[in-house]
């Protein structure tokens, strides 16, 4: 987070609490102090949009109005104010040509940073625009190039927040089982859609908080709109903290000790996280991974283009590649998804689990396969209900590798001080290898 920003966080009279002491959200959806950390902690790099910020408290038909003025005022054959060549028209709120407009919308879609290899204050003209992007895009901010109106034009090309996911489940299903884990899955949704879900700092809050499962009517008006965006660090400590309240959920898992509880979540919610990510990015996307406020990773390493200092491009590539592709490609269904992710959480061969929790943990599990196997036998051959049984638990191994990467890859780039991950992300990185042996 820029200076500028934490000034204005210091500055806005919020004092820290705890999840749970009252409600920390309203209706302008400023967010509470766990989640104020994890945008702390922004591995994605700071963007310079503090000169733009002054719209946002502008309503929707102030823009559109003060957006048809400047366009009534725009005369072809004016010069573009960032570079000065000839403008085709208003593009976020300057009067720039296509190249400008094309190279800011760019960076800010791709979350791009670039450096000035000068003093930071190269000339930006016709000629010399592409020698220093850094400076050109300061100089975009300058003149007063909005991100708030790029937000509005990307809002206007998706719903309000798009919901995943297409498989909608069989009217046939009788298995009481399944049926809980699909309720379970809708809730899973609303809680990583909402604005007020809790974001632990770590994990002694997570299993110390009341189960929020119980009651999601608060959660559930307090949805997130198209205007909503948030960094990468804020999604992967949001959604662990909802695979904390997804396992809390589970009986089973509550008839643990407290001690086996943690064994089970540092083992398995990195695997649950990256299948998590693949699975609720939108049908239509295989090159990317995208979360539901539009934020993406995408395959292409040139397309992403997020800074030298960050490591963590590999780790979404990782998953487009070895999760999101290989679900595609099978279709994975929803009944199939949900019952995965239960089979994934309950490992029996987390080694650290005490006796009586490797008894608890199994015993759920073989109901759990034996749930998909019936399943599958139910609308297959047996030949083909075989074959598709294997293809699922095959997609464990793959969760697993690129869960190990993703951890590997976090507390690697904390060592070195490259950046500053959020604390729940952080402790379940580290705390892996002592109670973890793939």
């Amino acid at each position: 987070m820029s200076a500028s920003m934490a000034a204005r966080a210091a500055t806005s009279g919020s004092t820290p609490q705890r999840i749970g002491t009252g409600a920390p959200f309203d209706c302008s959806h400023q967010l509470d102090p766990n989640t104020m950390l994890a945008l702390k902690h922004d591995d994605d790099e700071d963007r310079c949009f503090d000169g733009n910020l002054r719209t946002q408290g502008v309503s929707f038909q102030e823009k559109q109005r003060h957006r048809q003025e400047q366009l009534k005022k725009f005369k072809p054959g004016e010069p573009c104010v960032v570079c000065g060549d000839t403008a085709s028209g208003i593009h976020y709120n300057a009067c720039v040509c296509n190249g400008c407009k094309t190279f800011f919308r760019r960076v800010i879609i791709e979350n791009r940073t670039y450096s000035c290899k000068r003093d930071g204050d190269c000339p930006i003209d016709k000629d010399m625009r592409c020698s220093c992007r850094h400076c050109r895009f300061k100089k975009c901010l300058k003149v007063g190039m909005d991100c708030v109106e790029l937000n509005l034009e990307r809002s206007r090309k998706r719903k309000a927040v798009e919901r995943p996911h297409p498989h909608a489940i069989a009217d046939d299903v009788k298995d009481p089982l399944i049926i809980s884990l699909i309720e379970k899955e809708k809730k899973f949704l609303m809680l990583l859609t909402s604005t007020i879900t809790p974001i632990y700092s770590n994990l002694a809050e997570a299993l110390g908080s009341p189960h929020v499962f119980a009651n999601l009517s608060r959660y559930e008006a307090s949805q997130m709109s198209a205007k909503d965006s948030y960094n990468f660090s804020y999604w992967r400590s949001k959604i662990l903290s909802i695979i904390i309240e997804w396992a809390k959920s589970f009986e089973k898992f509550n008839m643990l000790s407290r001690a086996d509880q943690e064994v089970l979540i540092v083992h398995m919610s990195f695997s649950n996280l990256v299948l998590s990510e693949a699975y609720h990015t939108p049908e239509r996307y295989s090159d990317r991974i995208v979360f539901p406020d539009g934020l993406s990773g995408f395959r292409n390493l040139n397309t992403n283009m997020i800074k030298e200092k960050s490591g963590l491009i590999p780790t979404v590539v990782a998953v487009i590649n070895n999760i999101l592709v290989p679900i595609r490609k099978m279709q994975m269904t929803e009944i199939e998804y949900v019952l995965l992710q239960a089979i994934i959480l309950f490992d029996p061969e987390c080694l650290s689990l005490s006796a009586q929790g490797q008894e608890i943990v199994t015993e759920t599990r073989q109901g759990l396969l034996s749930s998909l196997r019936a399943h599958l036998s139910a609308s297959m051959s047996r030949y083909e209900s075989a074959y598709r049984f294997a293809a699922i638990l095959l997609r464990i191994s793959a969760c697993h590798k690129v869960a190990a990467f993703k951890r590997e890859t976090l507390c690697t780039i904390e060592m070195f001080n490259l950046m500053s991950p959020h604390p729940l992300t952080m402790e379940i990185s580290k705390k892996y290898p002592e109670v973890s042996f793939f």
